[in-house]
């Protein structure tokens, strides 16, 4: 109800503007205030446009609203609402929806409801009157200054051009249904602008300076006055045709009639039988079976068996909407000849006269974000439509220098950013940005189109211009690999296939124009980014200015330097000063952590000479913090500034650049500085541009597959869109050497239909592909002998490195980069070839002992050339057959077996020279006149007397004295560092001591195995439980393993008796059965049992010959292993007499107040091991232990839950001794003194090696020895039985760091040395 009476009143008010009655328009009395009633309506119109949509279907413009226009313009008033009115009826359907269009089916309705009353009024806009009107009024308000111009007048200035907008906006009719060179209704639009002088109005607006304000709307009525027009045709257009046109359309005419004929004479072949088809019999396909073995069976004729598809019963594949491809949207059409003249003319008056102010004008606009947000698409149109008209009409490059500037690449290049993000953010704006993204890429396009159209003018300036603009164009990473983005972003969905056929024809004229400025040799230096590994440690990090620590004997030198610069900046002018903000007002921090941080900024800047931000942030600080004169009193003058600056400088302040870290613990610092932090950054950097290796980066999946998805529409694009495809499938097939990339069925299939195509013989484009095709199929016939394997590489798309596979091998190629520098270039080849023929002529005596692959290698320009892929390319080139022939070096002079008195004189001097060498054989045959094997040489010293054993001429190995101490988390941390602290304050006491306090000491003992859990103790080794162990792993077949297991520990035994050196030793095994025998659980009893440690959980990986067992253990040991791997039998007169103590336990004892070392001539006592009378001879050695004691306390005490912190075991019946002065010797690490227990249980002292000897090369070999070796090896001394105090109180303890011990270590040391 509320809806009819709307209408009616609408209906009411429309009847009382006025009346026509054939010759002119009345208007009635009220006809002001109804114009009024009729805004106020559309004012309060709802979403549904009710409104809008009846006074639409009223036609109340057409028969009121314009004849007012026409008769009455001369009122002002009248005139004014006549035009707002005007201006809201015909606002864009799309605007009023907000650019979105409804999917609703009502709303939808309403949608086109309202298109179609615009396309009514853009048809009533075709009288002429009507724009006479308005061009009078906007002639009369542009003769007025625009400083005297008023409110009202620049209102309706501005709401006439909105106004033409709104009509030249409103959408073609697809019922008008117009050809090329017929009149359409934009046509007549935009005739009648020009008759009425409309057109001129616009133009001379541009032109005017005053007027610049209203450039965007101008810029935008322009793009809609030539949105259907090309402009290579409007650049071209004439008032006769050209000759070229008329063979164009003949040539078009007579491939449609060609077309017609052949497409006749295909259904005439397809009839064979005059009988219906529904009588064509039933037929039999030979060759072909069906279902089942028998051949298959038709039921219809067929002229040709190509002609049978088993695709026509089968359905298409559905796809939602929206994932249909995206449409085109763009039309363009050839108006009238009229029609085209006039806006050729109009184009050319304003290249001349406008463009470069309007577009710096919009540019303008743009950058300071005074339009609104879709208006930078105007720009993007008006950059190429513009520059390809200037192009293709009498090219002058002065007229468009506003956007032939590598700012406006800049420009385009962040629009299409920006329109990429914004389309995948927003997903159902998709076709509008998709839109957008396109207009920019044409602009982007046309801008090289106008840089390769200059390269071919005679001019030398215009030439020059260009190749600045490329210089600065291809230097830049970004300019230079964005087409290559665009190529491999493009998706089907989002974008139209007019864009992938801009992107590719914009990419041929940028491939273009690279490679004009490579060739002839010319070197161009690029920008490219280069990763490097930056290892930095943060000990060795460069110190800044700011950030060294200076002296204050150099800090007053320096300040020396500088006083006269500061004085000078002081009492200069505040003004000329940079503005520093101390503080930051966002931070978290208190306000004395950013006076600290403020006093070291002024710090800073004033070592790195930057005195005025200096003197500004001390004046700034001292205006935001006056209290306590930190900065300087509140009104001090330029000498107080001055010492305050001198008293900021002279100060120990850091940068503030570093940020406190707080000190966690002492060791774990050391960590942090010792570990080495690697980073991979991307750096820029110059480098010689290769063309051939950015056009390989093309050889790409997604971009050969876009490529090819536009070939598949051959016959509909243009032979120049055709061409740039076929062109960089040449350049990927032929110059990157790289064919197998375009071995894909899809694309056979396009080659097949440009082999068929009946235009073949007459277009340019179908022959071109068939060519190309013919290429890419010899090629695969060609790998197909070598890989059989290529016709399943059809199915698939294929990457750069893929494709070199196939041709090369599988698996040959380590990366895509090495694999592409596999491929040989045609200079590459001859070079090969002239390089072959000269090393040929090369007699053999000159050749030394190189073959002819090397002698080519060393004269190769290319360094990257591997020796197997030389052989390979002469074997290609038929140079040679074989690798034989590549055998022709010297014949080799063999040594006579005897030895001469000068070679004997001369062995007896070199090893004289290196004796002391770390491998005197290798050294001396380095030197030998004449070469011998090393056997030879070994056997000549020893016969000579030089050396006593052959062992001595056995390669010594170097020793590591440090290790890289093992990164722990801070429990572990804790835990070892608690333990070491125990340790160091346990003290030492008597025999008799240390059997009354073993029971009270049993807490600390759990809490200490607590936190370092051990393993269970292994059992003690007697030959009867070895003999046992060893039948039982020699009835599994372990012989092997057994005496390789001897081996080691003859060896390890060796070693330790020749230098000294009890560490613990891992076991590796190598063959296949000593491996095995690692995983049996048999043998891992044997080992326990003679004594091997096992691997710690998440600490070891292999077992290990413990540093406690003594080289005679370790002998009777392998003596006992290897008669038993002999079948020999054991000697068996003691079965049950253990062989050696294998698991000590720990003897607990009273902390003993830390001493200071006494001196070297102060007498010591070695402390004696008691044992107790009641116990027997195994319980001796499962319960005794050893103490290693010194001056401040027991510095080690060995048990097995310490071997995780890196602590080595010490033998059972080791004491601690003082050695005489003759056996020590000064060691940056603590001297061993060890005492072994020989047959009668007594203990004997055993001295240390002066020098340590290098280590022989042993079979078993393991990097996490080096994580067991302690970090300072411990200092066994003995201790003074008197003069000791016992502390009263057993739980105090003192805590002893890292640093402290070492200095305690190293006077222990002194003390002895002494």
């Amino acid at each position: 109800m509320a809806e009819g009476l709307v209408h009616a009143e609408l209906l009411a008010a429309c009847s009382s503007l006025g009346h026509n009655d054939g010759l002119h328009y009345h208007r009635e009395a009220d006809c002001l205030e109804t114009t009024k009633d009729l805004l106020r309506y559309l004012r309060r119109d709802d979403e549904s446009h009710q409104v809008r949509r009846a006074l639409g279907d009223s036609r109340v413009l057409q028969t009121d609203l314009l004849p007012l226009l026409q008769e009455h313009s001369q009122d002002e008033e009248l005139l004014q609402l006549v035009v707002r009115l005007l201006v809201d009826l015909t606002n864009p359907a799309l605007l009023l929806f907000r650019e979105e269009l409804p999917e609703e089916m009502v709303t939808r309705k309403q949608f086109l409801q309202l298109v179609r009353h615009q396309q009514g009024y853009k048809e009533a806009f075709t009288n002429q009157q009507a724009w006479e009107a308005l061009a009078g009024r906007l002639r009369a308000i542009l003769e007025i200054p625009k400083e005297e111009r008023e409110e009202d007048e620049r209102l309706l200035l501005e709401r006439i051009l909105v106004l033409t907008r709104n009509v030249l906006w409103a959408p073609a009719s697809p019922e008008e249904g117009r050809t090329d060179n017929d009149s359409s209704l934009h046509d007549q639009v935009l005739w009648a602008m020009h008759l009425s002088g409309m057109a001129e109005l616009l133009l001379y607006m541009t032109t005017s300076v005053a007027e610049h304000d209203f450039s965007l709307h101008l810029l935008e009525i322009i793009s809609l006055m030539l949105r259907e027009q090309d402009a290579c045709w409007l650049a071209t257009s004439n008032l006769r045709r050209s000759a070229q046109e008329k063979e164009e359309d003949d040539r078009r005419l007579q491939e449609l009639r060609r077309l017609e004929a052949l497409q006749r004479e295909a259904r005439r072949r397809a009839s064979t039988s005059s009988r219906h088809s529904r009588f064509g019999g039933t037929y039999v396909v030979r060759q072909m079976k069906g279902v089942s073995d028998q051949d298959l069976i038709v039921h219809r004729p067929l002229a040709n068996v190509s002609e049978l598809s088993f695709d026509r019963h089968k359905k298409a594949r559905k796809h939602n909407k929206n994932r249909l491809p995206m449409r085109e949207c763009s039309t363009q059409r050839r108006s009238i000849l009229a029609v085209s003249l006039f806006l050729q003319e109009f184009c050319v008056e304003f290249l001349a006269g406008a463009y470069n102010t309007v577009m710096a004008t919009v540019k303008d606009s743009l950058d300071r974000a005074r339009a609104q947000e879709h208006d930078e698409t105007y720009y993007l149109w008006a950059i190429r439509f513009f520059l390809e008209f200037n192009r293709h009409h009498n090219f002058r490059v002065e007229l468009v220098t506003e956007t032939l500037a590598i700012e406006t690449f800049h420009f385009i290049q962040t629009q299409i950013e920006n329109y990429f993000e914004r389309m995948t953010a927003e997903k159902k704006k998709v076709a509008v940005w998709s839109r957008r993204m396109h207009r920019a890429l044409r602009a982007y396009q046309e801008l090289l189109a106008t840089l390769a159209h200059m390269d071919a003018l005679p001019s030398q300036e215009v030439r020059e211009s260009s190749r600045v603009l490329k210089s600065r164009l291809f230097y830049m990473v970004e300019y230079r690999e964005m087409m290559l983005l665009l190529l491999q972003n493009y998706d089907p969905i989002k974008m139209s296939l007019g864009y992938l056929r801009d992107a590719v024809e914009a990419t041929h004229i940028f491939l273009k124009l690279l490679e004009g400025m490579c060739r002839k040799g010319k070197h161009v230096l690029v920008q490219g980014k280069t990763k490097i590994s930056n290892k930095k440690k943060p000990k060795a990090a460069a110190a800044t200015p700011g950030t060294m620590a200076f002296t204050p004997t150099q800090l007053q030198e320096l300040w020396d330097e500088v006083s006269g610069e500061v004085a000078a900046v002081v009492q200069g002018s505040p003004d000329t000063l940079p503005d520093m903000v101390p503080f930051d007002a966002l931070s978290e921090e208190s306000e004395e952590v950013q006076k600290e941080t403020a006093m070291r900024r002024i710090s800073h800047h004033l070592r790195g000479k930057e005195l005025p931000q200096a003197v500004s942030l001390m004046r700034a600080a001292r205006e935001v913090w006056p209290e306590g004169d930190i900065f300087g009193p509140q009104e001090s003058d330029s000498t107080q500034d001055f010492l305050t600056l001198q008293e900021i400088f002279m100060a120990n302040l850091s940068s503030p650049q570093e940020a406190p870290v707080q000190e966690l613990d002492e060791l774990e610092e050391y960590e942090e500085e010792e570990e080495e932090v690697e980073e991979r950054m991307a750096v820029m950097s110059e480098q010689e541009f290769d063309f051939v290796g950015f056009v390989r980066r093309f050889a790409n999946t997604k971009v050969v597959k876009a490529y090819s998805s536009l070939l598949h529409h051959y016959p509909t694009n243009t032979n120049h869109t055709n061409h740039c495809i076929l062109k960089l499938f040449h350049r990927l097939a032929w110059d990157c050497k790289l064919p197998a990339i375009f071995f894909q069925a899809s694309l056979f299939l396009v080659f097949l239909r440009a082999m068929e195509d009946p235009l073949r013989a007459s277009s340019e484009s179908p022959r071109e592909i068939a060519r190309f095709g013919k290429y890419i199929v010899r090629q695969l016939y060609k790998v197909a002998q070598t890989n059989p394997k290529v016709f399943v590489e059809l199915l698939f798309w294929k990457t750069n490195r893929e494709a070199l596979e196939i041709e090369c091998g599988y698996g040959e190629m380590e990366s895509g980069k090495e694999a592409a520098k596999m491929a040989w270039g045609e200079e590459e080849e001859e070079e090969l070839r002239r390089l072959h023929s000269e090393v040929e002529e090369i007699p053999a005596e000159a050749r030394g002992e190189k073959d002819t692959v090397d002698l080519i290698m060393e004269r190769l320009i290319s360094t990257n050339r591997t020796r197997r892929s030389v052989i390979k390319k002469l074997k290609e080139l038929g140079l040679i057959r074989s690798t034989n022939d590549l055998k022709k070096k010297t014949p080799k002079i063999s040594a006579p077996r005897t030895w001469t008195e000068e070679e004997e004189e001369e062995l007896r001097r070199l090893f004289e020279e290196n004796k002391e060498a770390m491998d005197i054989v290798g050294r001396i045959m380095d030197n030998m006149s004449l070469r011998r094997p090393k056997h030879r040489v070994m056997e000549k010293i020893l016969e000579l007397g030089l050396v006593e054993d052959r062992k001595q001429l056995w390669k010594k190995r170097s020793k590591k004295t440090t290790a890289r101490p093992k990164r722990k988390t801070g429990q572990d941390f804790l835990s070892a560092n608690q333990a070491t602290d125990d340790e160091v304050d346990e003290g030492s006491e008597s025999e008799a001591t240390l059997a009354s306090d073993e029971e009270g000491d049993n807490t600390t003992g759990s809490q200490r195995a607590s936190r370092n859990p051990a393993p269970p103790p292994a059992p003690v080794a007697t030959p009867a439980l070895i003999s046992k162990a060893l039948s039982v792993v020699l009835g599994a077949g372990r012989s092997e393993a057994v005496e390789w297991l001897s081996r080691i520990l003859q060896d390890v035994a060796d070693d330790r008796e020749e230098d000294g050196d009890f560490e613990p030793v891992p076991v590796l095994a190598i063959t296949q059965a000593c491996t095995d025998a690692m995983e049996d659980e048999e043998f891992h009893k044997l080992l326990r049992l003679v004594g091997l440690q096992p691997p710690m959980k998440h600490q070891e990986m292999f077992w290990r010959v413990p540093s406690r067992l003594s080289v005679e253990g370790l002998r009777k040991r392998a003596q006992y292993l290897t008669q038993g791997a002999s079948g020999e039998l054991q000697d068996l007169e003691n079965p049950d007499e253990p062989l050696e103590p294998v698991q000590p336990e720990p003897v607990n004892v009273k902390p003993q107040k830390a001493k200071k070392p006494k001196k070297a001539k102060s007498k010591q006592k070695a402390s004696k091991m008691t044992r107790s009378g009641s116990e027997d001879k195994e319980n001796q050695f499962k319960g005794t232990s050893v103490n290693m004691v010194s001056d401040d306390g027991p510095l080690s005490q060995r048990q097995s839950g310490e071997n995780e912190s890196g602590e080595d075991d010490v033998p059972l019946s080791s004491l601690t001794g003082r050695s005489s002065p003759s056996s020590s010797r000064p060691h940056s690490r603590a001297s061993k003194r060890m005492l072994s227990d020989d047959s009668d249980g007594e203990l004997s002292q055993r001295k240390t090696v002066k020098e340590k000897k290098k280590k022989k090369k042993r079979l078993v070999l393991d990097s996490d020895s080096e994580e067991e070796k302690d970090d300072g090896e411990r200092v066994e001394e003995e201790k003074d039985d008197g003069d000791r105090t016992e502390e009263e109180d057993d739980g105090e303890k003192e805590v002893v760091s890292q640093t402290s011990k070492k200095q305690r270590i190293r006077a222990i040391i002194d003390s002895d040395d002494e």
